[in-house]
């Protein structure tokens, strides 16, 4: 039998901030966190557009220019399994960059 994969896919979102970029992130539980969503093979048709529906649904940002850095997917690292499915065997993550044109609203700055 083999082990359940789950793919999850998260982005370092930067904006311009009263003229200094910064990084977006999304605050779930009282932790700053990276925007993260699962990966649905069923409903998504790609990576990058089911990206920017989870980024626009957590952030309410449009994002303009992404780019897919790295994928994780070493044995054994931590993951945010509770975004993606606790009982799933191994974890993918697929890291982007995304730019959005300005900052303002409820998501903090790092």
């Amino acid at each position: 039998m083999n082990p359940s994969v789950v793919i999850g896919l998260s982005a370092v979102i930067v904006a311009i901030r009263e003229g200094e970029a910064v990084v977006l992130t999304v605050r779930p539980q009282e932790a700053a966190a990276l925007p993260f969503g699962p990966f649905a093979p069923d409903s998504d048709r790609t990576f990058e557009l089911a990206l920017r529906e989870f980024v626009s649904s957590q952030t309410g940002f449009e994002l303009g220019y992404v780019e897919q850095l790295y994928t994780f997917g070493d044995r054994g690292r931590d993951a945010p399994r509770a975004e993606v499915g606790a009982g799933a065997a191994r974890v993918v993550s697929v890291g982007y960059l995304a730019l959005t044109p300005s900052a303002s609203g409820g998501l903090a700055g790092d």
